[in-house]
């Protein structure tokens, strides 16, 4: 009845697991543009102090970034700064409109505030001092950065000039290989009933998948061997097994720049061992992750279905140093 426990919640976190995170890489561009929008709302109402109003002339964006990204990223971006009290900014929407424009013999097509007297007819219209060009744009490592250029209307010298940076997006998967020194308590009538520590070494690797910003699941195993090398004649018997567990993990905060993080995981394994009677588990961790790539863990594993008149094996920990790829 356990292993049937075991194995169906294992599959219905796994399946979760792959709608959340294909809900959430579909939207971690906008995830980020609402991350750093307070800090656009803030940065603009500082222009107060340079310009008492403008109208937004353009919102362009990077060549990475796809059309339906920019649709919902204009649209916000006018819904967040037309509704500032300490600044008054409109949306011009006759600078995004495409114009005909005859020069000389020839005719030409123009976007965008063309030349002075433009800019000036246009900004009278609107009842505004300047124009408010807005970039967005993503690197590489998908850091999301909004580049602001705010510009008087007289004489188009530009007043005021910022660039917004985000964090980078954490990465959609890893593969986590590690190395782990496993301390398990065991009572066993041969022993007299007298609890013997039992130190193994444990090989694992595990398949990461971020889910939010925030949650991520793992599922993965390791293959393990019990070193009886501290122990006296009254219990020699090597210990070899494999484990199997999932695990889902939030990051409680990060320091140094974001360089490092501090997360707790929890979920549910079995031990495939005959000697220990293959127990279930509930798992607990905590772990310090450097850079997204160097770890270091302490897990607590609480046994569901070890325990017997002879054989008593209630918990085990484990202390883990790993990479990530």
């Amino acid at each position: 009845m356990l292993d049937r426990l075991f194995w169906t919640g294992l599959i219905f976190m796994f399946c979760s697991t792959l709608s959340a995170q294909e809900t959430y890489w579909k939207d971690q561009r906008i995830m980020q543009l609402e991350e750093i929008t307070p800090q656009l709302i803030e940065s603009v109402q500082q222009m107060h102090e340079k310009i008492r109003s403008v109208a937004i002339s353009s919102v362009s964006f990077g060549d990475n970034l796809p059309d339906n990204f920019r649709r919902v990223a204009t649209a916000r971006i006018h819904q967040s700064l037309t509704q500032l009290s300490k600044l008054k900014v409109s949306v011009c929407e006759t600078c995004t409109q495409i114009r005909t424009v005859i020069a000389g013999s020839y005719l030409k097509i123009a976007r965008g505030i063309a030349d002075d007297d433009f800019r000036i007819k246009t900004a009278k219209s609107l009842n505004v001092k300047g124009f408010l060009d807005i970039a967005l744009f993503m690197t590489e490592d998908r850091q999301l950065s909004i580049a602001l250029n705010a510009f008087e209307a007289s004489n188009g010298e530009i007043v005021y000039s910022k660039i917004i940076t985000g964090e980078p997006a954490k990465s959609e998967h890893y593969l986590h290989v590690y190395l782990a020194k496993m301390q398990v308590g065991i009572t066993h009538s041969s022993t007299g009933n007298t609890p013997i520590t039992h130190s193994a070494m444990q090989l694992g690797v595990e398949a990461m998948m971020r889910l939010t910003s925030s949650w991520t699941f793992s599922g993965g195993g390791s293959v393990f061997s019990d070193d009886n090398t501290n122990l006296t004649t009254k219990y020699e018997k090597s210990i070899n097994g494999i484990t199997l567990d999932g695990m889902v993990g939030y990051d409680l905060f990060g320091f140094g720049g974001n360089q490092a993080d501090v997360s707790i995981s929890g979920g549910l394994g079995m031990i495939f061992a005959a000697a220990l009677n293959s127990p279930m588990y509930v798992k607990g961790g905590l772990n310090l992750t450097v850079a997204e790539q160097l770890t270091l863990g302490f897990n607590y594993l609480n046994m569901l279905s070890s325990n017997d008149d002879t054989f008593k094996m209630p918990n085990m920990t484990n202390i883990t140093l790993g990479w990530k790829f």
